[in-house]
């Protein structure tokens, strides 16, 4: 058996390690179960990530789905009356809810400038220059 024979075999195996690894990234969610699943470390499947476009689109896929399947997981407990799942819910999908949090840029620019201005008076440039010296 020649060199050139063995290679299909490494091949096929890689490849039905790549599969297993997708179909447990769509249903576990996470690298490390996917990888262990596929008998593979997380460095391998990254690099397959990294080398292979269309096990890139695959796991990108897969991923997908498993967010699906918990969205669908938070909804279902959401209509049945959790009030944690309802308010994730609608932090995702509506902006209304979601956690705000506003900064006046000009506000804490002006700020910034009185501060410097009031160091420069008073003859401390050293925080100006060293910080990390003051604190």
């Amino acid at each position: 058996m020649g060199m050139w024979s063995y290679w299909p075999t490494m091949r096929d195996k890689r490849d039905t390690r790549k599969k297993r690894f997708i179909a447990a990234l769509a249903a576990q969610g996470t690298v490390s179960h996917a990888a262990s699943a596929a008998g593979v470390s997380r460095n391998t499947a990254y690099r397959w990530q990294r080398e292979d476009p269309e096990f890139a689109d695959q796991w990108e896929e897969a991923r997908e789905n498993a967010v699906d399947a918990v969205e669908s997981t938070i909804y279902q407990q959401a209509v049945g009356g959790n009030t944690l799942a309802a308010i994730f819910y609608l932090k995702a999908h509506r902006p209304i809810y979601r956690d705000r949090l506003n900064i006046d840029i000009k506000q804490v620019q002006s700020e910034i400038e009185d501060r410097i201005a009031q160091l420069r008076e008073n003859g401390d440039v050293l925080p100006l220059v060293i910080p990390s010296l003051t604190q």
